[in-house]
This record gives structure tokens, sequence and C-alpha cells, in this order.
């Protein structure tokens, strides 16, 4: 193809088959993954069985050994949750180095059987359809209040993309390229987030495209067993990031779209 990108797929398509390898091959340098709840009773709950008997750990191992970066995807506020699901969330994703995550208010959209469910047990709080937006907490929670999930969820964002928790992250990489990308990645994320809302909001998304490309591929290629661990590197404070916070942009597209 001559081109970088970024996917999606789901836990299983990772797994199985050779998928995850062709499309690395054909220059796919990030994949974003609905791994949603690190708790099986929220998968059977929720019908989410795409992802039970799957391993988290290997989905995550096969991108990175690919030169495949990770943005997993949690969703929070499910029948299960309770106010102790943020932290331990976060606490899983930097301890994998998942390079990015995306976090979601469980969001019970009008006319699906979770709606028809909800509203069938009186839970649904909120008819305005602009804020089902997976930022919002439109029903009754089950196993915490309204204002213990929205901000859990603002304070999960929070921690995430904290530096230390960056840093770790980073360090959990198997080579300095890995770690050095993640660190960027994470960081520009973190650092460049209102550019990319005035980016998006000018309708500029496709003049950055081929920064975009750039930074996909920087570091970005499989990896090499004689690369130096990145254990081994003294990663000390990070005060500025470059440009490479272009990340952030195609994450906000995605979730706008």
């Amino acid at each position: 193809m001559s081109r970088v990108f970024q996917g999606a797929s789901t836990v299983a398509a990772i797994l199985q088959g050779d998928l995850i390898e062709r499309a690395a091959e054909a220059g796919m340098r990030s994949v974003f993954v609905g791994f949603e709840t690190l708790d099986p009773e929220n998968l059977r709950l929720h019908a989410k069985r795409q992802n039970l008997s799957r391993s988290y750990d290997d989905a995550i191992r096969r991108c990175h050994e690919l030169g495949v970066m990770v943005n997993g995807s949690f969703v929070f506020g499910l029948d299960a949750d309770g106010p102790d699901v943020f932290q331990r969330t976060v606490d899983w994703a930097v301890s994998r180095s998942v390079e990015t995550a995306t976090f979601h208010i469980m969001t019970p959209y009008p006319g699906t059987a979770l709606h028809q469910r909800m509203t069938a047990e009186g839970r649904i709080t909120e008819t305005d359809w602009d804020l089902y937006d997976t930022r919002h907490v439109v029903y009754a929670p089950r196993s915490m209040t309204a204002t213990q999930l929205v901000n859990g969820y603002w304070d999960a964002y929070r921690d995430f993309y904290r530096w230390p928790n960056i840093i770790c992250g980073a360090r959990g990489q198997e080579t300095v390229g890995a770690a050095t990308r993640h660190l960027l990645y994470a960081g520009g994320w973190k650092k460049f987030e209102p550019l990319w809302d005035r980016v998006i909001k000018a309708k500029r998304v496709g003049a950055m495209l081929p920064l975009l490309e750039q930074t996909l591929d920087a570091f970005g290629r499989a990896r090499s067993s004689r690369s130096t661990p990145a254990a081994s590197l003294a990663i000390g404070p990070i005060r500025s990031v470059t440009t490479t916070g272009v990340r952030y942009l195609s994450d906000t597209v995605r979730a706008q779209s």
C-alpha cells in the first residue's frame, strides 16, 4: 500500500489466524482494541461473548511483537462495576504498556436491547439524545452512583495520562524504539489535545494527514530481538513533547465519527 494507517479490531480477531500480521505488513501501526471490561461477569451480562476465554495479555503481546501500538477501549458503568473499577482498569492498562486508552461511560442507545431493558427497569434518567455520547451518565447505574461514575470516568483519563504512568508504561516496552514511541505518543495525546480540537473545528484534518502518517511510521516496524530492552533505560521526568502529538488526531476523528 505504501501507506501507514490505524485500524480497529476485536481481541478474537487479533488472536485468530494471521490477519494481524497481514495488517502490520500492509502498514498498520496502531490498533483500537475493544477490551471493554476486565470483569468476565460484565461480559456475560452484556452479551460480549467475543472476548470470553480470550487472553487480553496475548492480544497485546502479539500486537507489540509486530510493532503495532495498542489503543485500548474500556467501558465504565456496566452492572457489575463498582467504584473501584476505574483505578483497577488504569493500573491494568499501564502494567501492560498499553500506549493509549479511550474510556467510555456505558450508553444505552435508543433502539438497542440495552435501552429497552433499562427502560423496562425504570433506569433511564435522560432523554436528551445529545447527551448520549459516552461522556455523560444517562441512566441509573446499578453498583455506584451517577456522580461516582462520571467522576471516575474523568479521573481514569487523568490518571492514565499522568507522566508517572506514561513513563511506567514506556519502561514496560521491550525495546528502546518502542519505549520512545510510547513516550511520544502518550505524551502527545496528553499535551496536544487542545491543538487537535482546533484543527478539527477548522476542518483542517486532511492537511495534517501526511504528518500523521509520518508519525505513525516512526519506530513502527516489527521489533528486532537484538534491540536494547527498554527496561534498561533510565527514563527520567519529561517536561515537553514534540509534534508527535498527532496521535491524538485520528482518535478524536474516530470518536466524533
